[in-house]
């Protein structure tokens, strides 16, 4: 069950937008989970049943369920498969299996489904991938996820960073010319300094990373002075395969989404980027308007942001994502790398942060933690000490990326690996989560930021409670750094760990929305309306169902408890949570609870005298614009805060350096 994760006041007019207007062709989906068969186990002392012949056991069960059942095979002696007149599924299968298992002669009734094999890709670096595999604690589960999706061309993920490798395999467009069978989408070079940018000039519209080393002649100059010396990062490339390398064509790696379309935004260069930069490539990849630059013919879905520095939210950012996420567009960032608490734009208001963990769960030693951190993925991790890694001791838990062989300018497409160049940092958990939002968005593209984040966090995994490898638990870092591997809370690690298969299946589910206001007067019938819920495409919504639950006070009644709009009444002063069940044609349900109080709140009375307990000083009003303010917020979610706070100014950060979330 969930807390309100997108909801209208009454003195509101409209929910965030549903994503673009580009044309939706569907998901790619396996065939509809219905079935024409059932498997019926008779019980053994049924004797009468077991005796009479296949056509009266079949006609028995047809009696009972009232459809046309034919006898199809028998199994055993006492198991026996059948068929049905027409195939059914959801609700209405489990429907006829009821009737069927309600038989005293029966022991089960069961579907007999169609099974499939598991959808994984031939690319044979693939078993190197073990965060998109099953097996270990933290593992996404994307390989089961493929087995529902495995993503669509609709789908655009903006990838905020260094650029790209343009003629990497894995993110190389077809020379078919056919532009639908391309992987990336035409971008933009936003870097606006020609030193940081590397490349000869300003912005422009070539988003190809021509590297950004930096090295002892940079920083014998005044402006790179202050930066570390270091080989290029092809840091872009590395996170945008993670999202979408091109899959299951015998080549290299595999990404999230095989078919998700990748826009490249280059905003960061030699010695990182400037926050100006970041952000018009931020608005730019979500379709708005940026002086000087060309409109975006593809705006982003999802933008990911694999960068950031340690200081508050700033003004600037914060107005920027406020526009970004008015467009329906989901923002994922990494929180960081020096076991701090996150930084900007991490700890915006309304962008997803990820933390990172290893492979059993834990923290990463240097992953930042605490509030802003709301679902972590891995990061990779080594286990064994750190470099030089050699093929006798390998770095055991690296996440594996296409990068370029150069250690200045482009030399030859390749990946990382266990040996050469192992591949950890939060940059990378982050492109985790962006590529299972892809996924979800290729199922359900109607979904808002707000119900992304929800549903992703919902469906994560719980932390391990404990571990072999540390006693330590994760506090929140505040005066000291929390730089060691340590046992993750919701507080201090975000919601849980990040499971694509299961944020798919969520996303596939309807989703409930309730539009009424917080506070209501007693005595006074107040509208409440689900009209806005919705299905995933392909279903629609069949059923609302309201009720009230942990009533505090007088018990609220409600006029029609299955219409889609109704009205709710207290007679008496109250504080209560008001759930809509909305129920899709395949019987898939979702809960939705809202807050609701009276405008006199029960424990705001004087109580009598004789009693100590619920002193107040008649503060009723300011609990009630508490409320009005938590109806926009996604009630209850576990873990840290959903929204987080902006502070700062503008002019402050407008030209400060942003480092990368980049350790090698």
């Amino acid at each position: 069950m969930k807390m309100l994760a997108a909801v209208v006041l009454s003195a509101f007019a409209a929910l965030p937008a549903f994503g673009q207007s580009r044309e939706y062709q569907g998901p790619r989906l396996q065939a509809p989970d219905a079935t024409d068969q059932i498997i019926v186990r008779w019980r053994s002392g049924a004797k009468a049943t077991l005796s009479a012949a296949p056509a009266q056991r079949a006609g028995k069960l047809t009696s009972r369920s009232g459809l046309a059942i034919q006898h199809k095979r028998s199994s055993t002696s006492t198991t026996d498969v059948y068929k049905l007149d027409h195939a059914l599924n959801g609700r209405e299968l489990q429907s006829v299996l009821d009737k069927l298992a309600a038989d005293p002669d029966v022991e089960f009734a069961v579907a007999d489904k169609r099974r499939q094999i598991q959808q994984i890709p031939s690319d044979p670096l693939v078993a190197n991938q073990w965060y998109f595999l099953s097996a270990e604690p933290a593992a996404t589960h994307t390989d089961e996820a493929w087995d529902v999706t495995t993503g669509t061309a609709n789908t655009v993920v903006a990838v905020l960073d260094t650029g790209i490798r343009p003629d990497h395999p894995d993110l190389a467009n077809d020379t078919d010319d056919n532009p639908a069978n391309d992987k990336l989408l035409p971008g933009y070079d936003f870097i606006s300094d020609a030193r940081v940018a590397n490349d000869g000039d300003g912005p422009d519209d070539d988003a190809s990373d021509p590297g950004d080393w930096v090295d002892a002649a940079d920083r014998a100059t005044a402006f790179f002075a202050n930066c570390t010396a270091t080989s290029s990062s092809w840091h872009g490339t590395r996170v945008s395969s993670l999202i979408g390398a091109k899959s299951n064509e015998g080549f290299g790696m595999a990404g999230a989404g095989w078919t998700t379309k990748i826009l490249p935004v280059r905003v960061l260069g030699k010695c990182g980027g400037f926050d100006s930069d970041i952000i018009d490539g931020m608005r730019w990849a979500a379709g708005l308007p940026v002086d000087n630059a060309p409109t975006n013919p593809n705006p982003a879905n999802i933008i990911n942001l694999s960068l950031g520095g340690d200081d508050e939210c700033s003004a600037a950012y914060q107005s920027a994502v406020d526009e970004i996420i008015g467009q329906g567009t989901l923002i994922v960032a990494s929180v960081g790398n020096d076991g701090i608490p996150p930084g900007t734009p991490s700890n915006c208001e309304n962008v997803l942060g990820v933390g990172g963990i290893r492979h059993i769960g834990t923290k990463i030693g240097f992953s930042n933690l605490g509030p802003g951190t709301d679902i972590s993925a891995p990061g990779g991790n080594c286990v064994n000490d750190g470099p030089p890694f050699t093929d006798a001791s390998p770095c055991v838990y690296p996440v594996q990326v296409a990068i370029d062989s150069g250690s200045t300018v482009p030399v030859a497409p390749t990946h990382t690996d266990r040996v050469n160049r192992p591949n950890f940092g939060t940059s990378f958990s982050a492109p985790l989560v962006a590529g299972a939002a892809a996924l979800m968005h290729s199922v359900n593209p109607r979904l808002t930021p707000d119900q992304f984040t929800t549903l992703l966090q919902e469906s994560a995994s719980p932390f391990p409670t404990s571990s072999a490898t540390t006693n330590a638990i994760c506090r929140v870092p505040t005066t000291f750094v929390q730089g060691v591997e340590c046992i993750c809370t919701t507080v201090t690690c975000g919601a849980g760990m990040l499971n694509t298969a299961a944020a798919v299946q969520a996303a596939l589910k309807p989703f409930g929305i309730v539009q009424s206001t917080a506070t209501i007067d007693p005595n006074v019938a107040v509208n409440i309306s689900g009209g806005t819920s919705f299905a995933a495409p392909t279903h629609t919504v069949a059923s609302y169902q309201w009720s009230v639950v942990n009533v505090t006070g007088a018990t609220p009644t409600i006029a029609d408890a299955a219409a889609t709009s109704t009205t709710v009444q207290v007679n008496g002063n109250s504080r209560f949570t008001l759930r809509l069940r909305v129920t899709d044609d395949a019987g898939v349900v979702d809960d939705t609870d809202f807050a609701m109080v009276t405008s006199t709140p029960p424990d705001a009375q004087t109580p009598p005298a004789s009693s100590p307990i619920g002193q107040s000083n008649g503060g009723g009003g300011s609990f009630d614009w508490w409320l009005l303010f938590l109806g926009l917020l996604p009630l209850a979610l576990p873990g840290p805060r959903r929204r987080k706070v902006a502070s700062g100014s503008a002019g402050r950060s407008h030209r400060r350096r942003r480092r990368e979330h980049f350790a090698e």
